[in-house]
């Protein structure tokens, strides 16, 4: 059996080994030996588990005392058991029922009861246990060992278990403080590794600043040199090497500490958005929210926050916002073009977008327009500098840097104008004109019509290099599409607006045409009928009879010649008017005229000048008709000079053309209506007409017929009361041969029909088969050797084989035209020897057509439809057979 035994109990002597005095002493002084080594044991179990403290205690109480078996255990917090150990030969455990009611009520229990598993129990004794309990950080432990010995245990032994078991309480506790240290050292490791793997992997820096002068940093994590390109050792500390604050955009600082400071006041949390100059120079936008530290009286301690890059974020929205404008510009632009039909503010507000969207410093729109007279000319405007800033430089020429853009064949944009070879290749200034904008960045975009006619281009520059890339190259592509069909539009309005005013013009003119014609055909038709009714009544004295007749004669010549200048305009019309050319004397035909007008200017006293050069023609031409120029030009100088005015009359040489000067002091002309005074029905104002009479037809015949006769007449004038000078211009009849050839209308006394053009070989140029057959029949009838060619190409062939001595060709061709012709028949000729004279025909008659054909050798400039005899005065003509 197992007898337990009661910790309270101090047998005295009980179980001590009889024996001497000296043994007892020797006895005695081991023990105190054993306990003094048992004091040791925390040191020697330093390191150790509490679970192998339990052991160890066993193996020492075992040894020291002989027993038989050992047992300790340590209760866990909520029961249980936390620590435990045996020893023991097979010793398993203890059941802690079992022994605590051993303990309590201190009664010997069945041996199976209380050890279990002892594979050799003591035979025929009983085992004492005696137990000793303790207690570890406030729970509650037990001791027991256990021998079959008499006497055990004795007073010694039982001593012995307590400071054992004391010592084991030393050694478990400093075991449980030091794994509880390392614990908690662990724990804090783990929690820094976190906290920094946490840091490491968040796209930014934390940091604490110290409240104090300079904001001292305390703490600054690693991603800071990413943010910054300094590491985080140089903001540490009192005096740092680099200050947070210093890197701030200059233009964000006081905004920055202005949020801060206003978030302490509040004790709230701050944010802050603002630019940060990084150790290369560049920037970073960054984004910082934090909040103050406070101390238990509320004063700030530290300011703690969080700062991330947010440039990639910030690029977005601004490439975002950037798009939203571009699209709002495009779409505001778009509603303009669609709605505006006015040129000049169209093309401007394109220019100003463009220049806006392209972050240009200046832009420029260079546009080509057509004038009523069909002239062309370049005009520009400008975005992003005065126009004061343009005015001293020339156009645009067409050079390699500005040539692809005025031909609409591509953009050009070119990063640094400088560094491009094209740059400063052309005279004069081999570059930038001295005062000109500095360019290095530059941009240029053609606007192409929808029929692919160059309207324009638009040009960019900005001083800095690299500004424009290949979404501004976009954008300004897509307005120059947007222009060009604005544009369009625009010209189309105008056009029609034009021609609208145009015919309200043309029917108001016509009325008052025919207002004035009745006025003028009325007032000599009154004179007439006046005085021939009192003649008729036999009551008139001699002299009033002789002037009765000289005022019917005077109204009657009046009413004659408004009548042929009606006829006159009538034939021009209807393409009718004809000349009977041969060489005239120009100076005596001019003298003729003047004759004819000398009554009236000395009646108004008018002074006039002449100076005719007889060696100035001979011209071909029809003398009436010339006279007819002279004589209308000389009585338009008449009718707007006032009295004691001057008219000068001149004739001279111009190398190979004539020329005829008729030039006053008069009225003169306003500008607006000096474009027009050669046309029918627009010659001057209706008050002008009435107080000097005439119908106002005069100026449109002078133009028909100097036409006719291959020559021009131009008009200028400064303005009203600076007089006017009309100039007419022909050509000189070079081979002066006295013939005169008859014509469709022949002179009182002539006969002669049209001239003969017998063995004459006449090559016709003309691509509409009726034309062709129409003017071969008309040369073929007067005698004429007649080929035909469809084309440029055809008639070249036939020239090259056949030779003719009159060339009559079509200039409207399709492929190559009668110019271009005419160019590949000089060549020919040139090698020949000789000159083949051509004749132009067309259905274009104006000043410009005329000076055109003649300009390119050309020696007649016929209009269609084309009479015979006309034809064939103007072949024999050139042919010299007149």
């Amino acid at each position: 059996m197992i007898r337990p035994v009661p910790h309270a109990a101090h047998p005295g002597t009980e179980g001590a080994h009889p024996g001497t005095e000296g043994d007892e002493t020797r006895r005695l002084r081991g023990a105190l030996r054993d306990l003094v080594a048992l004091t040791a044991l925390p040191a020697l179990w330093v390191g150790r588990t509490p679970d192998q403290i339990l052991s160890s205690l066993l193996e020492v109480v075992v040894g020291l005392l002989g027993a038989d078996l050992a047992y300790a255990r340590v209760a866990g917090e909520s029961g249980g058991v936390a620590l435990e150990a045996a020893h023991g030969d097979g010793v398993v455990g203890v059941d802690a029922a079992v022994v605590a009611r051993a303990l309590g009520e201190r009664l010997a229990v069945l041996e199976p009861d209380v050890v279990r598993g002892v594979r050799h129990p003591i035979e025929p004794g009983t085992i004492t246990l005696v137990t000793t309990p303790f207690g570890v950080a406030g729970r509650h432990g037990l001791l027991a060992v256990g021998a079959g010995r008499e006497g055990f245990p004795s007073e010694t032994e039982r001593l012995t278990l307590e400071v054992a078991a004391n010592q084991a309480v030393i050694a478990i506790q400093a075991a449980m403080v030091a794994a509880e240290t390392r614990r908690q050292a662990e724990e804090l490791r783990e929690s820094e590794r976190m906290r920094l793997t946490l840091l490491g992997n968040l796209p930014g820096a934390a940091y604490r600043s110290m409240a104090g002068p300079g904001w001292p940093v305390q703490y600054l994590s690693e991603a800071v040199t990413e943010l910054t390109g300094y590491p985080p050792e140089d903001f540490l500390g009192p005096a740092p090497r680099v200050r947070m604050g210093e890197l701030l955009h200059p233009d964000d600082r006081a905004g920055v500490w202005q949020r801060i400071k206003q978030a302490v006041a509040e004790h709230r949390p701050y944010e802050n958005v603002y630019r940060l100059r990084r150790a290369g120079g560049d920037e970073k936008w960054l984004w910082d929210r934090g909040q103050g530290v406070y101390a238990p009286d509320g004063s700030l301690l530290a300011l703690e926050g969080f700062v991330t890059d947010i440039t990639a974020r910030k690029r977005m929205e601004d490439q975002l916002r950037e798009q939203t404008e571009t699209i709002e510009t495009v779409n505001q632009v778009g509603r303009m073009l669609s709605a505006e039909l006015d040129l000049r503010t169209l093309v401007q507000g394109v220019t100003d977008a463009a220049t806006r969207l392209t972050r240009a410093a200046f832009g420029a729109f260079f546009y080509n327009l057509t004038s009523e007279r069909g002239e062309s000319y370049t005009l520009y405007t400008l975005s992003g500098v005065p126009r004061e800033a343009f005015e001293r430089f020339p156009m645009p020429r067409n050079t390699p840097l500005f040539g692809p853009t005025f031909r609409g064949e591509r953009p050009v944009r070119i990063d640094d104008v400088t560094r491009d070879p094209r740059h400063g290749q052309n005279p004069p200034y081999h570059g930038m004109p001295p005062g000109h904008l500095p360019v290095r960045s530059y941009l240029a975009v053609p606007v192409v019509s929808r029929t692919g006619e160059v309207l324009g281009g638009l040009f960019f520059g900005h001083p800095s290099a690299g500004v424009f890339t290949e979404r501004e190259e976009r954008i300004t592509v897509a307005l120059a599409a947007q222009a060009a069909v604005a544009m369009d539009n625009a010209r189309l309005y105008e056009k029609e607006q034009r021609a609208r005013a145009e015919a309200e013009t043309a029917n108001r003119t016509k009325d008052e045409f025919l207002a004035t014609l009745s006025h003028e055909l009325r007032t000599p038709l009154n004179a007439v009928l006046g005085w021939t009714v009192m003649l008729r009544g036999g009551t008139l004295q001699e002299p009033t009879r002789d002037r009765a007749l000289e005022a019917i004669e005077r109204n009657a010549r009046m009413q004659a010649q408004l009548i042929e200048d009606l006829l006159d305009i009538s034939r021009i019309v209807t393409g009718k008017l004809r000349i009977e050319a041969r060489p005239v004397d120009l100076a005596a035909v001019a003298e003729a005229a003047l004759d004819a007008v000398r009554p009236a200017a000395d009646a108004r006293r008018i002074e006039l000048v002449v100076h005719c050069d007889h060696h100035a023609g001979p011209v071909t031409g029809d003398p009436g008709r010339l006279q007819q120029v002279v004589w209308n030009l000389l009585s338009n100088a008449v009718k707007f000079t006032p009295e004691g005015g001057r008219i000068e009359l001149r004739v001279a040489r111009a190398g190979d053309h004539a020329q005829v000067i008729v030039r006053d002091n008069g009225i003169g002309i306003a500008p607006d209506v000096l474009p027009y005074v050669f046309d029918r029905f627009r010659q001057a104002d209706g008050s002008i007409t009435r107080q000097h009479g005439g119908l106002g037809l005069g100026l449109a015949i002078v133009r028909h017929l100097v036409e006719l006769h291959g020559g021009t007449v131009d008009v200028t004038s400064d303005g009203p009361g600076e007089g006017t000078t009309f100039l007419v211009i022909l050509p000189r009849d070079r081979a002066a041969m006295p013939v005169e050839p008859p014509g469709v209308a022949p002179a009182a006394g002539t006969s002669d029909g049209p001239p003969c053009l017998d063995g004459l070989r006449v090559l016709i140029v003309e691509d509409a088969v009726d034309g062709r057959d129409l003017l071969s029949a008309m040369l073929v009838s007067r005698g004429a050797d007649v080929r035909v060619a469809s084309s440029a190409a055809d008639a070249f062939a036939t020239v090259s084989s056949w030779p003719p001595d009159v060339i009559v060709c079509d200039l409207e061709m399709p492929g190559e035209d009668g110019y271009s012709l005419l160019r590949r028949v000089r060549e020919v000729d040139a090698e020949r020897g000789r000159t083949t004279p051509a004749i132009a025909v067309t259905p274009y008659g104006g000043v410009e057509d005329r000076r055109r054909t003649l300009a390119a050798g050309f020696r007649l400039h016929l209009s269609k439809p084309l009479d015979p005899t006309e034809l064939t005065l103007a072949v024999a003509s050139v042919a010299g057979r007149l």
